[in-house]
């Protein structure tokens, strides 16, 4: 009897503390639920400061460039035209990507609370089992039959009184578990109930997200083709600036020469390719040079030489010998700082074509994107790729770097 107690005791005491924690769980992840949407609001809010701050600035920018560009290259004003809209495209796959973050976070948040209510109603079930076990219908069953067996012989007012006392306590105790497996399965139904409607609101978000991926993709698309486009078109102006530039006839004949040997546009690459490539050149003068260098000194020695030990028998031949050479000398001196003049002429005009290019940079696709990514490099867990579906030529040439080591 007192271990029935006790047992019941327990029990109600468990179903207390745990109730109590479940409900302390519930309010913990309602809480938790309530500052992830309050930071993702925050956040938002931010980035969109950011970006409007920044396309106000860009604006500013290419207002400032546009006149500059136009007295180059009479397609500038197309390509502004074109960038604009790469940019706008770029805050749509922005906005986009918000979007479908948020929904994302939200379908985490309410998996996490159909788990949570999930465990409770296993708890509750557990329970169920337990209580079930302590109602005594086989021992209540058992005493009737032992009474109905073997009457009590002996009737006073204390065994009657013992008696009905045991059937009541018996009664009581019946009772007061069947009250809490009552309470129980009204609990449990209601959490069946909540589950419920946090899984239809699960099946909605995931068919939203569904149809914001999709338009995300869209936009990515959209905007990859953009950047297809802007990349061509600018490639082509600053192929004409470089070939303006760069094509222009300089002071020196053999830096010309080397330029007009260039096929189609004169760019930048082009301009470090000859650079390079006429380094063998300058290597050959350097080695012609240094070969006579070396039969000039040795002559000249002899010819000390000999002044020295009054050796005179080959001094006319040697002196011709030494003025042959002296001659050569200076040739080869000569066409090694003609080829070394025109190579730095060369190089400056590569120098001087990537400072006029400079002023252009900030109009090319990629510097849009390299912005973008300084706006939300506050966020450590934000991927502007993802978000906006192109990377920069860097990028790309990194990536296939990490991806091919050996190449």
């Amino acid at each position: 009897m007192i271990l029935k107690k006790i047992m019941h005791f327990f029990c109600g005491r468990s179903l207390e503390k745990e109730t109590a924690a479940a409900n302390a769980l519930i309010h913990q992840l309602e809480q938790r639920e309530k500052a992830a949407r309050d930071r993702l609001h925050a956040k938002a809010d931010e980035y969109r400061a950011e970006v409007a701050a920044f396309k106000e600035k860009r604006d500013a920018e290419l207002k400032e460039l546009i006149k500059f560009l136009n007295e180059q290259v009479g397609s500038a004003q197309a390509y502004v035209s074109h960038l604009g809209d790469f940019q706008d495209k770029m805050f749509v796959c922005f906005d986009s990507w918000m979007n479908t973050s948020m929904t994302d976070q939200q379908i985490e948040l309410l998996a996490e609370r159909i788990d949570t209510k999930l465990k409770i109603l296993e708890f509750i079930a557990a329970l169920q089992v337990e209580l079930n076990r302590l109602t005594q219908r086989n021992e209540r069953a058992e005493w009737n039959n032992m009474i109905r067996q073997r009457p009590i012989q002996v009737s006073s007012t204390y065994i009657e009184r013992t008696a009905r006392h045991v059937r009541t306590s018996q009664k009581n105790n019946s009772d007061s578990i069947r009250h809490d497996l009552s309470r129980l399965k009204s609990h449990s139904m209601r959490l069946q109930t909540e589950l419920k409607e946090l899984r239809h609101e699960r099946d909605k978000r995931i068919a939203a997200s569904r149809e914001l991926m999709e338009e995300h993709k869209a936009n990515k698309a959209d905007l990859s083709e953009q950047y297809r486009k802007c990349s061509e078109i600018f490639g082509k102006i600053k192929d004409k600036l470089s070939d303006r530039f760069g094509s222009a006839l300089t002071e020196n004949d053999l830096a010309n020469s080397w330029i007009a040997e260039i096929e189609g546009d004169v760019t930048l690459p082009k301009l470090i390719s000859v650079h390079r490539g006429t380094a063998g050149l300058q290597l050959e003068a350097n080695e012609e040079f240094n070969g006579i260098q070396e039969e000039f000194n040795a002559i000249r020695a002899k010819i000390e030489t000999n002044h020295k030990l009054k050796n005179f028998d080959t001094l006319d031949q040697d002196k011709v010998m030494r003025e042959r050479l002296f001659r050569a000398r200076q040739v080869a001196g000569d066409k090694r700082r003609e080829i070394s003049t025109a190579r730095q002429v060369v190089y400056s005009r590569g120098n001087e074509l990537r400072e006029r290019l400079g002023k252009f940079e900030s109009l090319q696709p990629d510097e849009s994107i390299r912005r973008i990514m300084q706006v939300f490099s506050m966020g450590k867990d934000f991927d502007v790729h993802r978000a906006i579906g192109v990377s920069t030529r860097e990028d790309r040439r990194k990536h296939y770097q990490s991806r091919n080591p050996n190449q």
